[in-house]
């Protein structure tokens, strides 16, 4: 799949299936693999498009910080250059915060949102959460165990219960063909950190899903519960399971959230 250099620099993308255009964004340090559990049941009704953000993945990793609306302004310049009209999105948790920037700085490029796990700005308790896992990169601690020390942060303690599934999902880092640099990670960390929506959110006119999980304790829902107060049309939808890694965990109520919202007539709220 193509590399493409936009807003000066190389992004990698994939297309895969055939239907109205649906792009998804990732978080913090993940490349579009991270979507690879759910790619086939959303290619199949749509054509996805998922990129590597700058720093991760295939992209180019330039020297940072990445401002959120840097990377937004690379997602923006990808869909000028595919020219696929307006898309729907789904953002989640960093993904969420490019797509909010989309939503305010670019909404004719998008037709619907989908803000998941997401969040408007830092609390104290996620900057001190991001500092640990800075500190343990910079330390050379194993990634495989870095993984580990993040679980509790993504999932429920029903997967963190099993030992050998919590084991077999941390492992799975190990297996990335294309790890995120340490330069890559601290330079999207270091411009979503700083990255506050709320004095825009107001503008934006997309309908927009603002879907989490009751059991999210990295971005929790009273986190959503602000964002959708402040978009002027906003659905928010809190699944009774499920915490910040809830598409892993929880994929098929998650899923079904997503597109009941993304098959919702216009003007018709899911």
């Amino acid at each position: 799949m193509p590399t493409v250099t936009v807003n000066g620099v190389g992004i990698h993308h994939e297309i895969h299936g055939e239907g109205p255009p649906l792009l998804l964004i990732s978080g913090l340090g993940a490349n579009s693999a991270a979507w690879a559990g759910v790619l086939p049941r959303l290619a199949a009704t749509h054509r996805v498009i998922t990129l590597d953000n700058r720093g991760t993945g295939r992209s180019a990793v330039p020297p940072g910080p990445y401002p959120v609306d840097t990377m937004a302004d690379d997602v923006a310049a990808l869909l000028e250059h595919l020219g696929p009209g307006p898309v729907a999105a789904v953002g989640w948790s960093m993904g969420g915060s490019i797509l909010q920037s989309l939503l305010v700085r670019r909404p004719e490029l998008l037709s619907r949102a989908v803000l998941l796990n997401a969040f408007p700005s830092y609390t104290p308790v996620q900057h001190a959460w991001l500092d640990c896992g800075l500190a343990l990169r910079r330390a050379g601690v194993d990634p495989v165990a870095i993984a580990l020390h993040g679980l509790p942060w993504g999932f429920t303690g029903a997967a963190l219960a099993d030992h050998d599934l919590a084991a077999a999902q941390a492992g799975l880092v190990a297996q990335d063909p294309y790890p995120t640099s340490r330069a890559g990670f601290e330079a999207q960390a270091a411009g979503l950190r700083v990255y506050d929506s709320r004095a825009g959110l107001g503008s934006a006119r997309t309908p927009t899903l603002v879907l989490t999980g009751a059991e999210d304790v990295l971005t929790p829902v009273a986190q959503s519960v602000e964002m959708a107060a402040l978009l002027p049309d906003a659905t928010l939808q809190v699944l009774p399971r499920g915490g910040h890694g809830m598409i892993v965990e929880y994929p098929e109520p998650t899923l079904a959230a997503i597109t009941a919202f993304l098959a919702a007539p216009a003007g018709v709220p899911a």
